[in-house]
């Protein structure tokens, strides 16, 4: 479809899709502001200012965003990543000034007040205490901190408790200006609405915001991983859980495609944006057919993690009951090692590539899932990304996904976290 791409003199990068005779248009602000931009301390402090951003300021009393959105029967989130942090408003089209009047009072006059920040602090403390009883959460949470010792990715978004529970208005505040800037933003618009038109109003409500100092790159790098790393937990919980997760490059290195039908292959495909995905699972993959329909598992997955800098391709499995987590690690380790050591057959490698196809037209219907697409696309590399590493994806021969899974799913490269699930005490 046809885009278009400006920057403004302050530095947004505005990227424009029409859709002619849409009835609807999906607008997204996003950052380049994510948990990888921390440091110890002040973890969680990305997630609380994108909490912030809704309370008010400028132009817009609190409540008034929800307000503005919900008389339009649109709809609107927003969601702290990694690498960075977005908000959207999917409204009518007729009603564009409201999402550009929302998201450029956003951008610098967030108010902060205190005792909003202090009211906010118990929620994203409960936040993280609800997110603790979830099993899941704690093994995603152990992975990454068992897999990375230097960069940030070692913390998920959701930060520390005993960070939350210090932290500060001014610092929070700071945190916000420095990050919170249109030369350190980008805006996404999908939909039906003039061009021209468009473009003129994103200039009214953005150009006179002025730019701050570019932030310094982040510059911590985590060193090769030699040698396997292990965690137990135990802790309630209704079933036992694995997770394994391997280093892998970043999203645009060249073995990402190679990379996306192994993960295919293994798990299933889910999605560029895991988001469109709910929880659908696909079975056309071999660790279903090793662990769910031998009833080792209730469930397994498999994700390749698509950041800004090197992450992890993780495998997961819920296991059945009076399973073994040995017996269910000893097929993975089956599964990975055939991958390592023989091509996948044409038939297999076609289905992966026509489940990766197939998810990309549903990541594509309607104005908020292209917003969505575009924007992730432009966090990690290009809004257009997408559609090149599609493009790659059809040309993988089987013998490439044989050598990017032994260059990458090494034993000497991997962590592994096993839930024991534990009855809860009365």
């Amino acid at each position: 479809m046809p885009t278009r791409v400006e920057t403004l003199d302050n530095g947004l990068k505005v990227i424009l899709r029409p859709i002619p005779d849409a009835k609807a248009l999906s607008t997204w602000v996003t950052y380049r502001i994510g948990s990888r931009n921390e440091v110890p301390g002040m973890t969680g402090s990305t997630h609380w200012v994108e909490h912030m951003l809704f309370k008010g300021g400028g132009k817009l009393k609190k409540g008034d965003i929800d307000r503005l959105v919900s008389r339009l029967g649109g709809k609107m989130n927003a969601f702290t990543d990694t690498d960075f942090t977005t908000y959207f408003e999917t409204i009518p089209a007729s009603a564009m000034d409201t999402a550009l009047l929302i998201e450029s009072e956003r951008m610098r006059n967030a108010a902060f007040d205190p005792r909003e920040v202090e009211a906010e602090r118990t929620v994203v403390i409960s936040e993280r205490e609800g997110a603790e009883n979830q099993p899941e959460f704690l093994v995603e949470e152990e992975l990454w901190g068992l897999a990375f010792h230097v960069h940030p990715y070692h913390w998920t978004p959701i930060g520390y408790k005993q960070d939350l529970a210090r932290f500060e208005r001014d610092p929070l505040y700071r945190h916000y200006l420095r990050y919170y800037a249109p030369n350190n933003a980008f805006l996404v618009m999908v939909g039906g609405f003039d061009l021209a038109v468009a473009m003129q109003h994103i200039r009214e409500a953005f150009a006179p915001l002025k730019p701050e100092p570019a932030p310094e790159p982040m510059p911590l790098v985590e060193p090769e991983q030699r040698g396997e790393r292990r965690s137990d937990l135990r802790r309630p919980g209704s079933a036992d859980l694995l997770a394994i997760g391997w280093h892998v490059p970043p999203f645009v290195h060249e073995d990402t495609p190679a990379l996306i039908v192994l993960s295919t292959i293994l798990g299933g495909w889910r999605g560029f944006t895991p988001f469109a995905a709910g929880e659908w699972r696909s079975r056309s993959n071999r660790l279903y057919r090793a662990l769910v329909e031998t009833k080792l598992a209730t469930d397994t997955t498999v994700r390749q993690e698509l950041k800004v800098d090197p992450a992890l391709l993780i495998a997961n499995a819920t296991l059945a009951p009076k399973a073994s987590l040995d017996a269910v690690e000893a097929v993975v380790d089956r599964e990975v090692e055939r991958l390592r050591k023989t091509a996948p057959a044409k038939s297999e490698l076609d289905r992966a590539k026509r489940q990766v196809r197939t998810w990309f037209r549903y990541e594509n219907d309607g104005v908020t899932y292209q917003g969505m697409m575009m924007t992730v696309m432009e966090a990690l590399s290009s809004w257009d990304a997408a559609d090149g590493v599609l493009a790659r994806v059809e040309k993988v021969k089987p013998e490439e996904i044989r050598r990017a899974a032994a260059r990458h799913l090494v034993d000497d490269r991997r962590s592994v976290v096993r839930f024991h699930a534990q009855e809860a005490s009365a």
